[in-house]
């Protein structure tokens, strides 16, 4: 080993930094960013050497910093072939955004996860599962399980409700898709719903490599963990979201996931991520808002299905954008035209967002009118009211919900269903089950329905638009009730029920697991799911709850 580069003499510490033909440590655009930094702190560059070989056989240039400044630097080795640098802790100041993600991706340990966070995950895998087999209910559910077929494939992961088995980039869509049919799969800060993807691919992937139920419940934690600091980095600002509703980021809890069940390797989970990333399909959710469609909002089955084949393309060797989250063209430039730097790892590891930010639906309908279902049967409760003693429902909110579709009665289709706010006020003051029963296409033509549709109202709240803009997990709304007897009622809310401020029980959570598979499978069947999940920390393969699912 030399002691110094030739002619110089180092007298502290070193800083090796490497831009590489093909990147192996650091790329160009990380080398170009330290080298500013060095530059606005005065830290003088010793030495500049062209021709080194590398493992690789490759010729990369090394800059040498000198620093008087202690523990701020590597010693530094240099072999003949091999070039190999000592890892103080410097190394978080100068290491990439995407490479500090994938290593906590790889490296997440299921110890380090608060007992209370356990409970969640598990709430939210039963969750989505009975999402996903009641969505097959569904006319667009039985069409995605149609489709999932003809693609066949091999027989890796089962669709869950049918019990075909697919490949599991195809099974792992098809599941989150159906997840997506009832309305009632989980929501991040009010700004979408990236979880049913994360559960969807641990259970394909899972099955697909016998994955223990530890491993699943650490790499849904990771995902929420990874994904959630993406979107909140990332979030559009007022002004762009009213013409781009971007939900992209639907493909990055499948894609760690797939990361961390694939056992990839620090390269290969560099490799995945930007490929995973970058070739995530694009989209605006306000044309599906514009014209309700089978599809709900996301397209999953796409976004499942890049992710996990990056993970599988980048384990066999295959490369490709590197380091996307990093300057000098991140990944948020594609989407947003937003992005804190500080978000992407801040506390990563030691605060568990899936506490904090997640929220479950108790109904199935959009987020936004959750609030004034849980008002109005409050409201209904509280006052012994049924549903012909009320005259009119008023709901203020903010104004997104005030037009077409979420303030629509005259419905075409179930998919005008989705998003109708009176449609979901009428099926709840009515006592329709929660599950399949809201979205049966016989409900279009259902009379008592149609006339308390007849009946609400909306109007804008400027303070739900306040906080619409300012605080979007909040859901400010007021609601009035008027009698036929001329009494009014009102109820504000600044948070409704499932959201983090105001959480489902875990009964709760059971019981709308037994409504959304009742008919579907046995009751027996998801008894024993139910008791699964609840050991699922101990369950050797996640299979034994594949199997049970149809």
């Amino acid at each position: 080993m030399n002691e110094s580069p030739p002619n110089k003499k180092l007298r502290d510490f070193v800083i090796l930094i490497y831009q590489f033909v093909s990147p192996f440590e650091y790329t160009h655009r990380f080398y170009k960013k330290r080298f500013q930094e060095c530059r606005q702190e005065n830290i003088h560059i010793i030495e500049k050497l062209t021709k080194f070989n590398s493992p690789r056989n490759q010729y990369p240039q090394m800059l040498f910093f000198d620093t008087q400044k202690e523990n701020e630097g590597y010693f530094y080795e240099i072999h003949k072939t091999d070039c190999i640098i000592k890892r103080p802790a410097y190394e978080e100041k100068i290491m990439s955004v995407t490479r500090k993600i994938t290593k906590y991706i790889l490296y997440a340990s299921f110890e380090s996860i608060p007992g209370e966070a356990v409970i969640k995950i598990k709430e939210f895998i039963l969750d989505e599962v009975g999402n996903a087999i009641g969505g097959a209910a569904l006319e667009s559910g039985k069409i995605i399980i149609k489709w999932a077929k003809q693609l066949g494939g091999a027989a890796e992961s089962t669709i869950l409700s049918d019990g075909a088995r697919m490949p599991a980039a195809i099974a792992s869509g098809a599941n989150t898709q159906l997840c997506m049919g009832l309305e009632l799969a989980e929501t991040y800060k009010n700004r979408g719903h990236p979880g049913s993807g994360m559960v969807m691919t641990a259970l394909a992937v899972g099955e697909r490599e016998k994955i223990s139920g530890k491993e699943v419940l650490t790499s849904v934690c990771t995902a929420y963990d990874v994904t959630g600091r993406i979107i909140d980095a990332t979030f559009p600002s007022p002004e762009l979201r009213r013409k781009v509703w971007n939900s992209t980021w639907q493909g990055c809890g499948p894609l760690v996931v797939s990361i961390r069940l694939l056992k990839l390797n620090e390269e290969q989970g560099l490799n995945a991520f930007g490929m995973g990333l970058g070739n995530a399909p694009t989209m605006n959710v306000h044309n599906i808002i514009y014209v309700p469609a089978s599809m709900s909002k996301i397209g999953n089955q796409f976004h499942n299905f890049v992710a996990i084949n990056s993970a599988l393309l980048a384990k066999l060797g295959y490369t490709g954008y590197y380091e996307i989250l990093d300057e000098p063209y991140p990944y948020w430039t594609t989407i947003s035209d937003t992005n804190d730097w500080d978000t992407y790892t801040k506390n990563l590891g030691k605060d568990f967002i899936i506490m904090t930010n997640m929220a479950f639906k108790p109904w199935p309908a959009c987020r936004w009118a959750q609030a004034g279902i849980e008002s109005l049967l409050k409201i209904m409760k509280a006052e012994d009211l049924k549903p012909a003693d009320i005259k009119e429902v008023t709901y203020h909110a903010h104004e997104k919900i005030t037009g077409y579709p979420y303030y629509s009665i005259d419905l075409k289709n179930i998919e005008d269903a989705y998003w109708s706010v009176p449609w979901a006020f009428g099926s709840a003051a009515l006592g329709y089950k929660i599950g399949p029963s809201w979205y049966l296409d016989k409900r279009l033509k259902d009379e008592e329905l149609k006339k308390f549709m007849q009946k609400v109202k909306i109007k804008t709240l400027p303070e739900a638009v306040e906080a619409f803009v300012k605080e979007p997990e909040k859901s400010v709304s007021l609601l009035e009730v008027k009698t036929l007897t001329g009494k009014t009622y009102t109820m504000r809310t600044e948070y409704c029920k499932g959201d983090p401020q105001k959480p489902m029980t875990h009964d709760e959570i059971i019981e709308k697991f037994l409504s959304q598979t009742e008919g579907i499978i046995s009751s027996d069947k998801a008894g024993k799911i139910i008791e699964l999940v609840e050991k699922l920390e101990r369950l050797p393969d996640i299979s034994e709850i594949t199997n049970l699912a149809y």
